[in-house]
């Protein structure tokens, strides 16, 4: 939670923050409800005390859009909320341009590939035909012994479209699948493949994968992650400009959403229990600037 303030300073994403608020402080009548929780919105609660205007740019405020929260101390603060609204609706309501899969059609045609070496495994994505992970060993005669595993490829058209068809009528409804990619939810566009390597682990049925594309303007195809969700089915992250230029699919920055929190009559400041756990952090910070003193 980042103060206003003064006092800690750390950044949360909204859920997170507003469920801190809500240990510290009880709703009760007048006002609003507390909005929905959501983890890709961020917010910050700020305790500006009774000299106070709302911002008139960035985000927008309204008087009447607040909740009168009660502390276990029986503290009350009036809590204005922010109208939190996304402002590239428009823009994704007026796109007629390619949908996702057409903008991904250069990839699948160039028939590149692209590759992740991690510890013991390499991962290589040859997008639009397969998924391989295998190591290799130079064994005596600079022999070379190849251990692979085939996660998935584009044989199985009936998986790819039944992803391909899920995709779309997410689009048309404007329900784009997201991930959490560095605690951003992050839209992606979701290629299915089939027909691995078959499982020993699940009565030897063939391994799969979903391919998620998400936008990123300055990769190169890359390969952001692999990752076994469930025994022999795996997700990989990739990194791609192609997605871009489709307004539903870009990268955004969500903005910090302010709420401000005023005492009510015979209220302190801040609630009790908020300053003793500032006090506390504080006291902990102590040793830490003591040894980069010495």
């Amino acid at each position: 939670m980042e103060e206003g303030g003064g006092g800690v300073r750390s950044l949360v994403p909204g859920g997170p923050v507003l469920l801190v608020l809500c240990g510290l402080l009880e709703a009760s009548g007048g006002g609003r409800a507390l909005p929905q929780l959501s983890d890709d919105i961020p917010f910050r609660v700020n305790w500006p005390g009774t000299e106070f205007s709302l911002p008139t740019t960035g985000v927008l405020y309204k008087e009447d859009n607040y909740v009168i929260m009660t502390t276990a101390h029986k503290e009350k603060y009036k809590c204005i909320l922010p109208l939190v609204t996304s402002g590239d609706e428009e823009e994704e309501k007026d796109y007629k341009g390619p949908n996702p899969r057409e903008l991904l059609e250069p990839l699948f045609k160039q028939s590149s590939c692209s590759y992740r070496i991690e510890s013991y495994w390499t991962y290589e994505v040859c997008h639009g035909k397969h998924i391989r992970q295998y190591h290799e060993e130079k064994e005596t005669g600079q022999k070379i012994n190849i251990h692979e595993y085939y996660l998935g490829n584009m044989l199985a058209k009936n998986l790819l479209s039944e992803k391909e068809r899920e995709a779309e009528e997410k689009e048309k409804s404007n329900e784009i699948p997201t991930k959490n990619i560095e605690g951003q939810m992050t839209p992606y566009y979701p290629v299915g493949m089939g027909n691995g390597t078959p499982c020993s682990l699940k009565q030897n049925r063939p391994r799969s994968s979903t391919v998620m594309y998400i936008c990123h303007p300055e990769s190169k195809h890359e390969i952001l992650s692999v990752a076994e969700v469930t025994t022999c089915e795996y997700e990989v992250v990739i990194l791609t400009p192609l997605l871009c230029n489709h307004p539903k699919y870009r990268f955004r920055a969500s903005p910090v959403n302010d709420i401000f929190c005023q005492s009510l009559p015979g209220s302190p400041f801040k609630p009790l229990t908020l300053r003793q756990l500032e006090q506390q952090e504080e006291i902990l910070r102590v040793p830490f600037r003591r040894n980069k003193e010495v």
